[in-house]
């Protein structure tokens, strides 16, 4: 069975990520398991990098997510691929690249940008970070 993570962001780059995954599927959609993973910033993390946030975002980021999670999950085809959605909380590129490795995926798949230049600045380009961390091979989508 091919195991393939995409990430997901809400962006466009990260929507054609979860297309190409289905399309590497194609032809054998029956050994395929696709996960969706959404990597929310707590904000703790925020305030780590030294940005000061006047309310809770935790709840909403993980309402939003998790609401995110499933419209992508609904636009993949329902023709035999196996389907996942996970949420976790931290930094995008360490949740990424550690969940891929725990979990033994294949394969990475995910968009060149995600959304935000504040999680730019913050994070720096987590695309970039996930290409050098991850233990496996990991496919950037324009």
């Amino acid at each position: 069975m091919n195991k393939i993570l995409v990430p997901i962001d809400g962006s466009s780059q990260a929507n054609r990520a979860v297309q190409t995954a289905v399309s590497i599927c194609k032809g054998r959609e029956n050994e395929c398991h696709i996960t969706l993973l959404h990597v929310s910033i707590e904000a703790s993390r925020y305030a780590e990098a030294g940005i000061a946030l006047n309310v809770d975002i935790d709840e909403t980021a993980h309402q939003e997510g998790e609401t995110l999670l499933k419209m992508i999950a609904q636009t993949i085809p329902d023709n035999g691929i196996e389907v996942e959605i996970v949420h976790l909380a931290g930094f995008p590129a360490e949740g990424i690249s550690e969940f891929a490795r725990k979990e033994n995926y294949d394969m990475i798949v995910m968009g060149s940008r995600g959304l935000g230049a504040l999680g730019e600045v913050i994070l720096g380009s987590v695309s970039h970070r996930v290409l050098h961390e991850a233990a496996c091979p990991v496919v950037i989508v324009k």
